[in-house]
């Protein structure tokens, strides 16, 4: 070890770098938490207002001073001085922001709030929002394989089982498949959005309604509606021994995180399963499938010239990998939190934030520098799907298992494609050899179980 003057350690340089160099997030950082804030304060002021708690004068300072935050939530001295996200910090530098720009003081700032349901109100406010930014992303490219599907609807490949040649179907329908999974997905993440709908300001499991004046909530949650342009409502409160304990659930084991990090994990997953399917079909250029071809993104190697890589899939790939790591911070931290008090979930939310962030930007990213410039190679499609020994089932189908074997050996022995191979043996005229084999038939099912039992029929094989 190397010792500075004055006996010190002197640490390795990626420990100096750590430390005085990495930046760690504060409340500043995210404007949008801070515009929240704004608008649950404003919308408590004027509550407390109409229910004699505040004066007039206080709660017109109060309001404000939030009305200028909200304009412009960029603030500088919003610092928490901890690194323990709980919401207490949060409430309490935004309490003394408030205080130094209303004259008013802070418990009357804070009258009605405690700090657990101001955090959890702001943070459902906060995520309702970042959907709505993430979902243009996801719908673009929705859209995108929609189109893609329209476009190569009579283009024609040999479909894999197992990475072995399967039956033909049209790239329209592989496109399809795409689509309908992904949409899937984004349709649960509008079901999970509307949960951060619903409202428990002023409403703590511990300190239950002692805190709070009568109507506090129902007029709170009703000006926070109106200020915020939100349809939010307040958790059920009633007499109901189940129902009536919904506003304990708000914050005693809450599991709106837990299922928006699951739906987050399954788009991921989707885009994963988008960028692996290109990421193969596109393997070659000579050596590979190479049915597809992706836009050049990163041409070029350091030892191989016009080497195409496939960038964006991968980039699908990392958005998957560090999308499926938040979903287990979220899950151990949703077992781990305290009896009655989400202490952890404060770290999700923030890991959630920017998860939805890299989804709605990397699928944008998709569709601009991958997906939109997709093109089918289709003399590479046909001479698969012309050469495809798994075509062998077709003739099984027709001509029964003794002359598909029979047609498989010649072929394999003669290098042969299956209705080659067929006409070899004298089978079939190569006029029905041509009707037979016509693989557009492939994109209808059902035309295509038609034409083999009419085929059979006058085959005199049915």
């Amino acid at each position: 070890m190397k010792f500075k003057a004055g006996g010190g350690i002197k640490p390795p340089p990626e420990i100096l770098m750590l430390t005085s160099n990495r930046e760690i997030k504060e409340f500043r950082d995210y404007p949008q938490l801070i515009t929240a804030y704004a608008e649950i304060k404003k919308a408590s002021a004027a509550a407390n207002a109409s229910l004699g708690i505040l004066d007039p004068s206080d709660a017109e300072a109060i309001i404000k001073a939030c009305e200028e935050i909200i304009e412009n939530p960029y603030r500088s001295e919003l610092t928490t001085g901890t690194l323990h996200i709980n919401g207490l910090a949060y409430n309490q530098a935004f309490n003394r922001l408030l205080a130094a720009k209303s004259g008013v003081l802070e418990e009357k700032i804070n009258a009605g709030q405690g700090y657990e349901d101001v955090f959890n109100t702001a943070q459902n406010l906060v995520v309702y929002r970042a959907i709505n930014l993430t979902r243009p992303g996801v719908d673009n490219l929705l859209l995108t394989l929609r189109n893609k599907a329209v476009e190569f609807r009579n283009e024609m490949h040999i479909a894999r089982s197992h990475l072995q040649e399967s039956l033909p179907v049209s790239w329209g329908a592989v496109f399809g498949a795409m689509y309908i999974r992904l949409k899937r997905s984004a349709d649960e993440l509008q079901r999970v959005q509307d949960l951060f709908l619903g409202v428990n300001l002023g409403l703590t499991p511990i300190d239950s309604f002692t805190h709070s004046a009568p109507g506090f909530n129902a007029l709170a949650v009703n000006n926070l509606r109106k200020v915020t342009g939100l349809p939010l409502h307040s958790v059920p409160q009633d007499d109901d021994p189940v129902l009536g304990s919904s506003y304990v659930e708000a914050l005693e084991g809450d599991d709106r995180f837990i299922r928006l990090s699951s739906v987050l994990r399954l788009i991921a997953l989707n885009l994963a399963r988008l960028g692996n399917d290109f990421y193969i079909y596109s393997s070659g250029p000579r050596c590979g499938i190479s049915e597809l071809s992706l836009p050049a993104i990163a041409p070029g190697s350091t030892i191989m010239p016009g080497k195409i890589n496939p960038s964006m899939p991968e980039l699908m790939l990392q958005v998957m990998h560090q999308t499926v790591g938040i979903d287990q911070l979220a899950a151990y931290s949703f077992v781990e939190e305290d009896i009655d008090i989400g202490s952890s979930n404060g770290w999700v939310f923030f890991q959630l934030l920017e998860i939805l962030e890299i989804i709605g930007r990397g699928c944008n990213k998709f569709v601009e520098k991958c997906v939109s410039g997709i093109r089918v190679k289709h003399d590479e499609s046909s001479a698969h799907l012309e050469s495809a020994a798994s075509l062998i089932s077709l003739a099984a189908a027709v001509f029964g298992r003794e002359i598909a074997e029979k047609v498989l050996a010649v072929a394999s022995s003669q290098n042969l494609s299956v209705p080659q191979a067929l006409l070899q043996i004298e089978e079939v005229t190569a006029e029905d050899a041509e009707a037979l084999f016509n693989f557009d038939r492939f994109s209808n099912p059902q035309e295509l179980t038609r034409f083999i039992s009419t085929f059979k029929s006058r085959q005199g094989r049915a």
